[in-house]
C-alpha cells in the first residue's frame, strides 16, 4: 500500500508503534475509498471492511495498554467501541445489500479516525511518556493476508465469556433433511463454530435456534464453511438487524472487559 496523503507529521502522537498503526488505518481507508469510487462489488468492499475491522480491533487492544491505568481510560475504550459498532453496521448494510458503493462510508471513518487522534490520543501521549508504560505482548496487528478470502469477520469469543455452563442449539439440516442438537463452541457476528456429534458437510445449509443468556432468542439460517471431527464452522446467511445488534452488543461488552452476558444486556 502506498503512503496515504492524509498521514503527516502533525498526526503523530510520538508512540513509534501507534503512529506506524495509525498510518496503516489510514492507507486501509484510502484502499476502501478507492475500491468504492471505481465501483468494487459487493464481496470485494466486504472483504476491505474485513480486514479493516480485524486491523483496528487489535489496534484498539494494542493503544489500550498503554491506556489502561489512565483516568480516562473508560472514555477512550468507548470510543474504540463506538467504530467498531460502526464498521460491523457497515459491513452488515453491504452483505444485506442496503448499500453498495457509498463513499460516505470511507469519509466517515477518515474524519472519525483524524478526529480521535486529535481528540483523544495526541493529548495523552503528550502529557505521557512511552517508558510509563508496558504491553504484556506485541499484537500481530500487521499479519493480515489481504489475498485470504475466507478470513475471519473478527475476533471469536468463546461461549463461557457470554454465559456460564454451555449453550446448546437445536439445529434442522436443510441440506440432508435431518435435525438434532449441537454445543456453540465460539462466536462472532459472521457466524459461530459449533460442535456436533452428527455429521455435516461443506456447504450444508443449516437452521439454527436457540437462547442465549436471558433475553436474546437466535434463530437464524447458516452455511458450514469448515469441519474438522464434530466441529464445524457456519456462517450466517442474510442475519436478522435483532441478531446483528445482539452481536454488536455482547462484542462490545467483552470487548471492553471481558465481562459476563448477563451484567450488560440480560
Amino acid at each position: 500500500m502506498n503512503t496515504n496523503n492524509i498521514w503527516d507529521s502533525t498526526l503523530k502522537v510520538g508512540n513509534d508503534i501507534i503512529d506506524n498503526q495509525h498510518n496503516i488505518l489510514f492507507d486501509l481507508i484510502k484502499d476502501l475509498k478507492h475500491a468504492i469510487g471505481v465501483g468494487a462489488n459487493i464481496k470485494n468492499l466486504d472483504a476491505l471492511l474485513s480486514v479493516l475491522l480485524n486491523y483496528a480491533f487489535n489496534h484498539f487492544q494494542t493503544e489500550e495498554e498503554y491506556f489502561r491505568k489512565h483516568n480516562d481510560y473508560k472514555e477512550h475504550c468507548l470510543e474504540h467501541y463506538t467504530l467498531i459498532k460502526r464498521l460491523f453496521a457497515f459491513i452488515a448494510d453491504i452483505r444485506n445489500s442496503r448499500i453498495k458503493n457509498d463513499r460516505t462510508v470511507s469519509d466517515f471513518l477518515e474524519e472519525w479516525l483524524l478526529d480521535h487522534i486529535k481528540r483523544f490520543d495526541k493529548p495523552f501521549f503528550i502529557h505521557e511518556t512511552e517508558d510509563q508504560f508496558s504491553i504484556s505482548e506485541s499484537l500481530p496487528v500487521d499479519d493480515y493476508d489481504l489475498t485470504f478470502e475466507e478470513r475471519r469477520y473478527c475476533q471469536r469469543i468463546s461461549y463461557n465469556e457470554v454465559v456460564d455452563g454451555n449453550i446448546v442449539t437445536h439445529y434442522y439440516n436443510a441440506t440432508q433433511l435431518s435435525s438434532g442438537k449441537a454445543k456453540i463452541v465460539d462466536m462472532s457476528p459472521g457466524g459461530l463454530k459449533l460442535r456436533s456429534n452428527s455429521d455435516h458437510s461443506i456447504d450444508d445449509l443449516l437452521i439454527v435456534s436457540c437462547s442465549i443468556g436471558s433475553t436474546f432468542k437466535m434463530k437464524e439460517k447458516v452455511k458450514v464453511i469448515s469441519a474438522n471431527g464434530h466441529f464445524y464452522g457456519v456462517k450466517f446467511i442474510s442475519p436478522a438487524r435483532e441478531t446483528i445488534a445482539f452481536f454488536e452488543e455482547l462484542y462490545g461488552s467483552v470487548y471492553l472487559n471481558r465481562a459476563k452476558l448477563t451484567q450488560h444486556i440480560s
